[in-house]
Order: C-alpha cells, then sequence, then structure tokens
C-alpha cells in the first residue's frame, strides 16, 4: 500500500524560529539526561606528559620515552562521543490518520528534529528505514551532510508502505556494530508477528535501546458517535462492517493491554519506552521524557 501523498518539508524547519527554540531545550535535555548515561563508558589516548613522582608505572610508554630521551606516560580521557541509531518503521500500518499527518509524517518529522538535536549536543547519528527489508540506511556521522540525507530519505514517498518484517530489521541492525551504542526503533508496535520480543531483548542486549510507540488517537479508541462504520485490517483486505458503540469499550480495553503489554518487554529488556501520541506537541512528549529520564538516571 503506497502513500498516496506525503506532506513533509523537512529542511525548512532547521530555520524555523519556533521550532529551533524547542530542537534547542531538547538538545540541552539530551545532554544533561541520556548522554550523561552513555557518555565515559570507554577511554581514548589524548596525549604524552611527562612523568611525576607517584604515576602508575604501567601507563609509560617505552617507545616514546626513548625517542624523546625523557620519561613519558600516556594520558587518556574519556570518549565522550555517542552514537545514535534511529530504526524508522515505515510499513503499512503507519499509513493512518485521524488527525492533520499520517503516523509516518508525524514519525519522520519527529525522527528528523530529535536527530538535528542529537547534532547539536555534538553527537552522531545514523538511521535506518524499514518495512520487510531496510529501504534506506546511513551509518553513523555527524556534520550537516548526514541531516540533508536523512531529509531526503524521509521525504521520498517511495520509501513508505509495505509489510513489516521487525525481526529481519533487528537482526540486520544488530549485524551492523561492532561497539555498543544507542539505539531507538520508533514504531507503532501494531500487527507484530509472533516471537518479536525475543530480537527486543537480543536488541537491549548489546545496544542501549529505547522503543518509541507512535499512535493516532484512533489506534487507542473509537469516535462514539454511534455510527456504523465499515473498518479494514491494515495488513490485509479483509472488512468488517461494525457498529461503533457495540465495539468502542473492547476496543479500548484491548488496544489498552497490548499498550501495557509491548511497555512491559521494553521494560523486561531494561531498554527505555516512550509512547507519543501524534495529537500531541512531539517536542513537549520527549523533552518529558528525556528529562525525567536523566532524573532517574541520577537516583
Amino acid at each position: 500500500m503506497p502513500v498516496k501523498q506525503l506532506e513533509l518539508d523537512l529542511l525548512p524547519q532547521l530555520h524555523n524560529v519556533d521550532i529551533r527554540a524547542k530542537r534547542h531545550v531538547l538538545s540541552r535535555v539530551l545532554e544533561g539526561s541520556w548522554v550523561a548515561m552513555l557518555k565515559g563508558r570507554g577511554m581514548e589516548f589524548a596525549g604524552f606528559r611527562q612523568y611525576t613522582y607517584g604515576d602508575d608505572a604501567s601507563r609509560i610508554d617505552w617507545n616514546a620515552t626513548l625517542r624523546a630521551k625523557d620519561v613519558l606516560v600516556r594520558e587518556f580521557e574519556e570518549y565522550k562521543a555517542v552514537s545514535v541509531f534511529f530504526l524508522l518503521d515505515v510499513n503499512d500500518t503507519m499509513l493512518f490518520t485521524s488527525t492533520a499527518k499520517l503516523k509516518c509524517e508525524y514519525a519522520a518529522e519527529m525522527t528528523f528534529n530529535l536527530a538535528t538535536a542529537i547534532l547539536d549536543a555534538g553527537d552522531s547519528i545514523g538511521y535506518a528505514l524499514f518495512n520487510d527489508q531496510i529501504i534506506a540506511k546511513q551509518m553513523p556521522s555527524i556534520g550537516h551532510e548526514v541531516i540533508y540525507r536523512l531529509a531526503t530519505d524521509l521525504q521520498n514517498g517511495d520509501h513508505y508502505g509495505g509489510k513489516r518484517d521487525l525481526k529481519q530489521a533487528i537482526k540486520l541492525v544488530n549485524g551492523m556494530f561492532r561497539q555498543r551504542n544507542l539505539i531507538i526503533l520508533i514504531s507503532d508496535f501494531l500487527d507484530l508477528s509472533e516471537g518479536w520480543e525475543r530480537y527486543i531483548r537480543m536488541l537491549s542486549s548489546r545496544s542501549d535501546l529505547i522503543g518509541i510507540m507512535v499512535r493516532d488517537p484512533h489506534d487507542s479508541f473509537l469516535p462514539l458517535e454511534g455510527l456504523q462504520v465499515v473498518v479494514q485490517d491494515p495488513a490485509g483486505k479483509s472488512q468488517l462492517l461494525i457498529d461503533l458503540k457495540q465495539y468502542a469499550a473492547r476496543y479500548e480495553a484491548e488496544n489498552k493491554a497490548g499498550e501495557a503489554y509491548i511497555k512491559n518487554v521494553f521494560d523486561t529488556a531494561k531498554a527505555g519506552f516512550l509512547r507519543v501520541d501524534t495529537s500531541r506537541d512531539p517536542f513537549d512528549q520527549l523533552i518529558g521524557y528525556f528529562r525525567k529520564r536523566g532524573k532517574f538516571m541520577k537516583v
């Protein structure tokens, strides 16, 4: 089910005054919260200095000492670059809306602005768009080029639609990295295939993981106009005529239980989790989540 019309114009958001102000706040929150959790996990070589009494003798570099004819020790500093990789779901279920934006449009704008905020914080970003395969990808990098490539791929309507294979996407991404990084998985998590939970645990064991669940209001509840409507399976062609009043309560209850189960999968895997509603400002939801997460990590 290809997207009929994609209304995305991302690059002007780089210069929009209101969006830039929100993105600046988000960038500062990131620096003070999850960045603090990830940074400092490694050490990198910073240079040499003269040996002084009390220095650890194991840090003496004898080759450099011979060349300089003075006892030199190696100095290290914390490796502070954070590598963030976005794994964005673009399958058929993301091509739905009851608001001004399709879920995929909302997710694309959120991804673009979150990625820009991360770059503003001095860290690198990469991404992969997936349905039942990887549609487009970019390994983590810094600088303007990566954000322009991200905008180009997100604005390409040919990249949207199709069936989803979350397990295959996770397997491919899991094999792309040797070192631990942060992966942000963005999806509506609807109509997941059996056994997907094990792949979340696998991904979380090798990388820091945050799941962002994008939901339209009507993913959670039905309007109560008392009308009869035809609903269609987003992953197939089957249709059903239903009475909204008859099924609204059951629909809402089952969706609440489903969302709670998905959150529990991420919690059990020791991964972060955020539910965003497409009827609300994404910045408010992101800032609130990362600010809360930062306070939790400091405890």
